[in-house]
């Protein structure tokens, strides 16, 4: 319980978590020996969380997925950033939607299915909410950063057993046909949603939403992530890092810190600044050992500009309360 004496987030919760973070469509039978516990167990606990809000899985893009990508940070009048925010919220092309402490008053990341997409999307819809006082638009042209985060909070074993046994081929990216997209639509709300229900939905057999679905993993087009309340788990810090890298270096920066633990986002954009990153942390102090690693690894890098999140108001999809719990799905569409 958490000191409303609602339910949180306990020690075996972010086991159970990690784990799902390895492999988001695990079964019960799969998940309770890795961690110790039984598969009634492991289910009870994660009906528990997603009842709750602390926790839920959606489908998201792999990284052959062909898609645009944009980060918007926006400035406007005092006591309107809450009302812009629910307004970037309800647009299924806006994934995440965070208000911040900064040189701006939010930030919101988006997807679209192409480059004119994108453009309609920056001009003639966000581009045109009332109270925004000036919209800042970094193209995205590379994403470093995974879906699979982990938390180190299950041992290597417990890892190998759940991780799959097939390596995703994303060589190339592939497009999506009207099948691909409703499948990917399809699995925003829950992300193991069961091939029966997926059938039942799609009006397609269970034998071809099988196929569909293990093909588009295993082209990288489609993945799935698991998010979670991060204060309820230890984590209740997040920045927003902007970085400027020198052109050369930016693959092999981004590469590396897209692979830290604590990163969330990162992404080279267009722009002075050509690295965008969000961190996850303990705690604020926390973030002057992050920067100094920056620093110290990589000289030539600065840091332009930092913005603390004060409120998450959206997280891939998912409408969250003050206190960062999912009570509402809007589906990311990118083809909206």
């Amino acid at each position: 319980m958490d000191g409303s004496g609602r339910p949180g987030i306990d020690e075996d919760d972010v086991a159970l978590i990690d784990a799902l973070h390895v492999n988001p469509r695990a079964g019960f039978e799969q998940l309770g020996p890795a961690l110790g516990m039984s598969a009634v167990t492991a289910g009870r606990r994660w009906r528990r969380l997603t009842r709750a809000g602390l926790a839920w899985i959606s489908s998201a893009p792999g990284p052959a997925m062909p898609l645009a990508s944009a980060v918007v940070e926006v400035a406007c009048a005092p006591g309107d950033a809450a009302g812009i925010a629910r307004a970037l919220a309800a647009r299924p092309q806006v994934f995440s939607v965070h208000l911040t402490a900064g040189s701006h008053d939010l930030y919101a990341l988006v997807l679209a299915g192409d480059s004119a997409a994108m453009a309609r999307l920056l001009l003639d819809d966000i581009g045109r909410i009332p109270a925004i006082r000036q919209l800042t638009a970094r193209v995205a042209t590379h994403v470093f950063s995974g879906v699979h985060w982990r938390l180190g909070a299950i041992d290597p074993e417990a890892v190998e057993a759940l991780s799959s046994a097939d390596s995703p081929d994303h060589a190339t990216t592939r497009e999506l046909d009207a099948f691909d997209q409703a499948l990917f639509l399809a699995l925003q709300s829950d992300g193991r949603t069961t091939i029966r229900d997926l059938s039942r939905g799609l009006d397609r057999s269970e034998r071809a939403v099988t196929r569909r679905l293990e093909s588009l993993v295993r082209a990288g087009v489609l993945a799935f992530r698991t998010d979670f309340v991060r204060s309820e788990g230890g984590w209740p810090a997040q920045v927003a890092l902007s970085l400027r890298v020198p052109d050369e270096s930016l693959h092999e920066v981004g590469s590396r810190v897209g692979a830290w633990s604590q990163t969330r986002v990162c992404a080279a954009v267009i722009g002075a600044a050509n690295l965008f990153v969000t961190v996850q942390l303990h705690d604020l102090p926390a973030l002057d050992p992050l920067l100094r690693r920056i620093r110290t690894t990589w000289p030539a890098v600065e840091v332009t500009d930092r913005q603390v999140v004060l409120r998450p108001v959206k997280s891939w999809g998912r409408l969250l309360d003050t206190e960062g719990r999912a009570i509402d799905t809007v589906p990311v569409d990118p083809w909206a």
